[in-house]
């Protein structure tokens, strides 16, 4: 890792931990607060729960993509008020992981949305997973996502109910847990950040980036300041371009997110949301 990007880190680490010690001294183990629930936006469709990266991840994401994480590069360092979100949330789920899984699902149930679990950071305990599994199972129509890498912690999700959809995070040159993950029954997904990975979500959000920063950059050229270009752009892609939740959705437009079935990024072969992508333009 490039020394300036360690002392970038090294800085990013400090604030995060900073913001945990602030938290944990409001709240002297006390559930006393609600966690921050993210309700996305038009692209995602999904409540999103997030925790701090680095600080809950898996050791090794500290080498393989900090760097790189959009957490912590779209939220983290620009955003300061969503690193507080994500410092707040850490500290509440290691509080009461119950209490907190609860109250995702019940707003997820409320809004009928699906959850994209741990959208920022990973499980850090088997307490939490068992009480992200008792929260689904009490709430058997909200369907929700995870991805993790705590090869270790895999085990206890063996037998989650079927509204619980885990996939474990592969690095390329992790074989050995890949095939672990895969021995267990689970899907596995590549972490390719830019979306040249096998992940049909990652693969159809970096083509909607790409084409908004185009966008952007025209809309700057023509005057408009940084902000405005940014919103304007947003929404002109919005109207291009589709971020598939999941390859039914791209290749039938199954809807899953009206009706709560969250079935996205499963591992397929092949570029499918490219052609799903290239047959929605022609037809």
């Amino acid at each position: 890792m490039q020394k300036d990007l360690k002392e970038q880190l090294a800085r990013c680490i400090a604030l995060m931990q900073k913001d945990v010690a602030e938290f944990e001294a409001k709240y002297q183990g006390r559930f006393a607060e609600q966690p921050h629930v993210g309700f996305g936006n038009r692209k995602t469709r999904c409540v999103n729960e997030a925790t701090l990266p680095i600080i809950t991840c898996h050791p090794s994401c500290l080498e393989k993509c900090a760097g790189t994480c959009y957490v912590i590069n779209i939220c983290t360092k620009p955003r300061p008020n969503c690193r507080r979100c994500e410092a707040r949330n850490t500290v509440l789920r290691r509080i009461d992981p119950n209490a907190y899984y609860e109250h995702f699902y019940r707003e997820a149930e409320r809004l009928h949305l699906p959850i994209r679990l741990s959208d920022g950071g990973d499980f850090e305990n088997a307490e939490q997973v068992k009480a992200c599994i008792a929260a689904a199972r009490r709430h058997p129509n909200v369907h929700a996502i995870l991805y993790t890498k705590r090869i270790e912690l895999l085990p206890e999700l063996v037998d989650c109910p079927s509204n619980l959809h885990a996939r474990y995070s592969a690095w390329k040159g992790d074989e050995a847990g890949e095939a672990e993950a895969r021995r267990l029954g689970f899907d596995v997904t590549h972490v390719v950040w830019d979306g040249t990975g096998n992940c049909p979500y990652q693969k159809s959000l970096a083509r909607f980036l790409a084409r908004k920063n185009e966008i952007a950059r025209e809309l700057r050229a023509q005057g408009l300041d940084a902000k405005a270009a940014r919103r304007r752009a947003e929404r002109e892609t919005e109207k291009e371009i589709t971020v598939w939740h999941c390859r039914n959705c791209a290749e039938r437009s199954c809807g899953c997110c009206g009706t709560g079935d969250i079935r996205f990024n499963v591992v397929g072969e092949g570029d499918w949301a490219l052609r799903a992508a290239e047959k929605m333009v022609r037809g």
